[in-house]
């Protein structure tokens, strides 16, 4: 695996993998296979990857990029059940959050979404004169067209 963690392999998309066919067969062995069958089938010479092992491919897992950092706050909200003191029932829940700009910068920045990322609005139809618009993404809505449209640019 030396050769997925050099710098120069470090924009793949396949980091910490060699490469597609080696994240492919990850990919397949974590999802259907256990880690007894797993450390068996790593064992054999015939498999070319560089793992020995579920627990040292498990460790490179972990190396996957995982995003923006979640956070959780404990938060107290108010029912609308009485309880037997005549108050309103409280419950202590979990709220998981993450900031928004660190999700944006890592959508925008990840290169899993460079070919489907869209910045200008497009007006898409159902026919071919125009005449019925589709409106099933942000940028085929009127909003987002409105909005650069009317946006003083000079």
């Amino acid at each position: 695996m030396e050769a997925a963690e050099t710098p120069g392999n470090a924009d793949s998309l396949w980091v910490p993998f060699h490469n597609e066919a080696e994240w492919e067969l990850v990919h397949f062995l974590v999802k259907n296979i256990g880690c007894t069958r797993m450390d068996k089938f790593l064992k054999l010479d015939i498999n070319g990857m560089s793992f020995e092992n579920a627990c040292s491919l498990l460790k490179y897992m972990d190396k996957l990029h995982t995003g923006p950092a979640w956070t959780c706050e404990m938060i107290d909200v108010e029912g609308n059940i009485i309880a037997e003191d005549g108050t309103l029932k409280h419950k202590q829940l979990e709220l998981w959050q993450c900031d928004p700009v660190e999700c944006m910068q890592e959508w925008m920045g990840n290169p899993a979404f460079q070919e489907v990322m869209l910045y200008v609005p497009k007006c898409a139809y159902t026919d071919a004169k125009g005449k019925n618009c589709i409106y099933d993404e942000m940028w085929t809505g009127d909003w987002w067209w409105n909005v650069q449209v009317s946006t003083n640019l000079g």
